[in-house]
């Protein structure tokens, strides 16, 4: 891990912002069938899962996220290698050293590479835990299969989230839950999609300014 020459500001933002981050929920489901025939399957939280979890956290204490994926020849053949920044507004920021791997032929299969070194690189260099297994099962000459994987579930930070605007907005609790019943039939926040939420988020900051 490198530091930039300042860090003082940064370090005071990572320590606030880590204390903040709650563990992502796991979203995502993976059946392995490993050399020897057996079965199994696992839980993991996804490179969207991780960034859901920290958004509303770095913005709060000015950290931007940035990660840059490249190739690299090398004796061993072409790697590909991806970098994690966290930069924050004063101009300080720390970097990850490289996560590097063989480079995969196909594009569709080096994309889905890429995805996953910056999902290992972003939580590492967090601290923060994203699954119970080593899904490495590729690299062990282990097949992985992903499964259905039910409706992704918004994080805490974001139901928290959305119930301050409705405070700040001077609309109460009960009020959300009702909206959330009769115009997105659902029972609870965290069940809202993606979409739902950012159009429930903004209805209530519009409530707001009227």
């Amino acid at each position: 891990m490198i530091f930039s020459d300042s860090n003082t500001a940064i370090s005071k933002a990572l320590v606030a912002a880590w204390g903040a981050i709650e563990t992502p929920k796991h979203n995502a489901n993976v059946r392995v069938k490993t050399k020897t025939g057996q079965t199994y399957e696992f839980s993991y939280t996804d490179l969207d899962g991780i960034f859901e979890a920290i958004k509303e956290v770095f913005k709060e204490n000015k950290i931007a996220v940035i990660q840059d994926a490249k190739t690299i020849h090398a004796s061993q053949g072409t790697m590909v290698a991806v970098d994690t920044l966290l930069l924050h507004e004063s101009g300080e920021w720390v970097k990850s050293d490289s996560l590097s791997a063989p480079a995969k032929a196909e594009m569709q299969d080096l994309g889905g590479q890429i995805t996953y070194m910056k999902r290992y690189s972003l939580s590492a260099i967090l601290g923060l835990p994203t699954e119970k297994d080593d899904d490495a099962n590729g690299a062990s000459g282990n097949t992985t299969e992903f499964i259905n994987n039910p409706p992704k579930k918004l994080s805490d930070a974001q139901v928290k989230r959305l119930y301050a605007i409705a405070k700040t907005s001077g609309i109460d609790a009960a009020d959300v839950k009702r909206a959330i019943m009769k115009d997105y039939n659902k029972t609870q926040a965290e069940d809202l999609t993606k979409t739902e939420y950012d159009e429930l988020c903004s209805r209530l900051e519009t409530a707001g300014k009227e």
